[in-house]
C-alpha cells in the first residue's frame, strides 16, 4: 500500500470492524479510533490533515470546549480528574477530527469500497447479536470463560445494539443498491428490537420515522431538531419533575423499569446541583462526586421505593444536556450546543448529499439523541469514539455526490 493512498482502505477496514467489535468488546472502540487516526496520519497524513479544513468550524468549537474543560479544573471539585479527563477529551477529539476530515476527502472509488465494508460490518453485527440472543451468549461465554450455570445478562450487548443502530445509517447512505438498503434495514431493525436495551429500541424506531419524514422535508427537520435541542437545554433544568412528582411516578407507575424510575431521581438531584453552580458548573466529569451523589436514594428521597443501596447519582446524570450544564455551566453547554448545531447545519444544508443521503444522515443524528439523553455518560471514551467513527463513516458519503444538485437516489 503506497504512502498517501491508504486513507480509504483504513476507513473501509474501520467500517468492517466497528459493528462486530462493538458487539463483542465495545470498550475496544476507543482503541479502534486511536488506531484509525494513527494509520490515517502514517499512510495518508497530508490529505487527512488538509481535509480538516473542510470541518474547520468544528475544530474551533472542539478546541474551545477542550480549553474550557481544562479551565474548569480551577474550580472543579475533582481538579486532577478534570485535568485528566480534559486530556482524554483532547486525544479523542483530535483522533475524531482526523478520521472525520479524512472521510470528507474520499474519492468515489474509496467511497464505494467504504460502502461495501460498512454493509458487511453491519451484517456481521446482526449475525453476532442473533447468535448471542439465541444461544444465551455462547460466544461471549467462550471468550470470557463464563460458567454455564451463571446467567449472562443480555444487557451486556446494549452497547453493541446501540452501535449497530448508529452504524446502520452510514451503511444505508453508501449502499450501492436499493435492495441492499432494504435488506440491511430489515435485518438490523428486528435484531435491535429483540435485544434488551430500551434506548437502542427507541433510537432505531425514532431514526426510521425521521428518515421517512426527512425524505420530504430534510431542511425543515434539521432546523426542527436543532431548535428542539436548544429548547430542551433551557427547559430541562426547569421542567424536570420535582421530588414529589418523582415519588408519585415511582409508586403509581410500577410498570416502569427500575432504571427509568431511578433516572427520575438522578435528574431531579442533578437539577438541584445545577441551580447551585449555574454559571461555571462543578468541573469536567465531576458529576460522579457531586455533594450527596453517593447517598442511598431512599435516604435522600424517603419513599423512593428503590432497592436499598441505590445511589442517587452513581457516575453521571444519564443525560448529556444535564451533564454539560452541571459540569461545565453555561459556556460549556453553549459550546456543546454549537457543535451539535454545526453538525445539523452540515447534514441538513451544507453537505453535498442527495435527498435520501441527507435523510439518512439526519436519521443517524436522531438515533444518537435518545442514547445521549437517556443512557451513557457523554464523556465515556467508548461512546465518544462510537459517535466519531460512525459520524466519519457518514461523512464519507457526503463527498460522494457532486457539488451540483444530484438526482435523488429514488430515480436510479
Amino acid at each position: 500500500m503506497r504512502r498517501g493512498r491508504g486513507g480509504g482502505a483504513v476507513l473501509a477496514g474501520c467500517a468492517l470492524v466497528l459493528p462486530p467489535l462493538a458487539v463483542m468488546a465495545p470498550l475496544g472502540l476507543a482503541p479502534l479510533l486511536a488506531v484509525v487516526a494513527v494509520l490515517l496520519l502514517l499512510l495518508d497524513g497530508r490529505r487527512a490533515v488538509a481535509a480538516i479544513r473542510n470541518v474547520l468550524p468544528l475544530a474551533v468549537l472542539l478546541a474551545a470546549l477542550v480549553a474550557w474543560g481544562f479551565a474548569s479544573a480551577a474550580w472543579s471539585i475533582l481538579p486532577e480528574h478534570s485535568l485528566a479527563e480534559g486530556l482524554r477529551l483532547l486525544a479523542i477529539s483530535a483522533g475524531g477530527l482526523v478520521a472525520f476530515g479524512a472521510a470528507t476527502a474520499l474519492t468515489a472509488e474509496e467511497r464505494d469500497r467504504l460502502g461495501l465494508m460498512a454493509a458487511v460490518g453491519v451484517a456481521a453485527a446482526v449475525v453476532l447479536l442473533l447468535i448471542e440472543r439465541a444461544s444465551d451468549g455462547a460466544l461471549a461465554r467462550f471468550a470470557l470463560d463464563w460458567p454455564r450455570d451463571l446467567p449472562l445478562p443480555l444487557t451486556r450487548f446494549d452497547r453493541g445494539a446501540t452501535t449497530l443502530v448508529l452504524a446502520l445509517w452510514p451503511a444505508l447512505m453508501m449502499a450501492p443498491r436499493r435492495w441492499l438498503e432494504a435488506l440491511l434495514a430489515l435485518a438490523a431493525t428486528p435484531t435491535v428490537l429483540l435485544m434488551e436495551s430500551t434506548t437502542a429500541k427507541l433510537a432505531v424506531v425514532a431514526s426510521l420515522v425521521v428518515f421517512a419524514v426527512a425524505l420530504w422535508a430534510p431542511r425543515l427537520l434539521a432546523g426542527g431538531l436543532a431548535a428542539g435541542i436548544l429548547v430542551a437545554a433551557v427547559a430541562l433544568p426547569l421542567a424536570m419533575p420535582k421530588i414529589d412528582a418523582a415519588l408519585i411516578a415511582a409508586h403509581d407507575a410500577p410498570w416502569l423499569k427500575f432504571s427509568a424510575r431511578h433516572r427520575l431521581f438522578i435528574w431531579g438531584f442533578t437539577t438541584q446541583r445545577i441551580a447551585e453552580r449555574p454559571l461555571l458548573g462543578w468541573g469536567l466529569d465531576a458529576s460522579r462526586e457531586l455533594p450527596g451523589a453517593h447517598q442511598d436514594v431512599n435516604i435522600l428521597f424517603p419513599g423512593a421505593g428503590l432497592p436499598p443501596g441505590t445511589e442517587v447519582l452513581p457516575l453521571h446524570p444519564h443525560n448529556a444536556l444535564l451533564q454539560w450544564e452541571v459540569e461545565l455551566g453555561v459556556p460549556g453547554t453553549l459550546l456543546c450546543l454549537g457543535i451539535i448545531g454545526w453538525g445539523l447545519w452540515r447534514v441538513g444544508f451544507a453537505a453535498p448529499l442527495d435527498r435520501a443521503q441527507r435523510a439518512a444522515a439526519l436519521a443517524w443524528a436522531t438515533a444518537a439523541l435518545p442514547v445521549a439523553l437517556l443512557s451513557y455518560g457523554i464523556w465515556q471514551e467508548w461512546w465518544l469514539s462510537c459517535l466519531w467513527l460512525t459520524a466519519a463513516l457518514s461523512a464519507g458519503a457526503a463527498r460522494a455526490s457532486p457539488p451540483a444538485a444530484a438526482p435523488d437516489r429514488a430515480g436510479r
